[in-house]
């Protein structure tokens, strides 16, 4: 089918603009349903959350009203007081050096003839430095292979001076304590 245009081309200009409006209203008109009905959505959920966060709000300050809540934010608090402080308590307990075996482990290995004089521990370094008086050269040696075979202590300085002379020797022993032994 062959269509004729008879219309003069200003006519056609004007009819193709005339069309080009209505689309453009058209088109407008939907972009403007689109934003009412956007911006009602948007109120309407603004409008429910702020009921919302009003209740919320209404409930948190009745809560804090009440005399059990109060109590128990009391104990919370006073729980968490408790337990940072069993935690430094703790902590400064791992740092202690538990005496008691240290000094059961000197006694058991001390054999007569070996008498202790001074036991003096330098907590800055960290040692124990122990004098005394052994009968004989023997025995010195003997009590500081006992020492060396210690669990408990580490490290062993023994001077020489302890075995020049082959009896009535003034010994001295410096060692450091293992800080963590396991009990049976």
């Amino acid at each position: 089918m062959i269509k004729i245009n008879l219309l003069p081309p200003a006519e056609k200009k004007q009819l193709e603009l005339a069309s080009f409006i209505r689309l453009a209203v058209s088109f407008s008109i939907w972009i403007l349903v689109f934003l009412i009905v956007f911006i009602i959505f948007l109120a309407s959920t603004y409008g429910s959350l702020a009921i919302m966060l009003k209740d919320q709000n209404r409930l948190i300050e009745i809560r804090r009203a009440d005399h059990k809540t109060q109590r128990l934010v009391e104990m919370e608090e006073t729980i968490k007081k408790v337990n940072d402080q069993l935690v430094n308590i703790h902590l400064k307990q791992k740092e202690l050096i538990v005496w008691t075996p240290v000094l059961e482990e000197l006694s058991e290995i001390t054999l007569n003839g070996i008498y202790l004089n001074n036991f003096v521990y330098q907590e800055s370094l960290n040692r124990i430095n122990i004098t005394g008086l052994a009968n004989n050269r023997d025995t010195l040696l003997f009590f500081q292979g006992q020492l060396e075979d210690s669990p408990y202590f580490i490290e062993i300085d023994a001077p020489l001076s302890n075995l020049i002379k082959q009896t009535n020797i003034n010994f001295s022993f410096s060692f450091q304590p293992v800080a963590s032994i396991e009990e049976d």
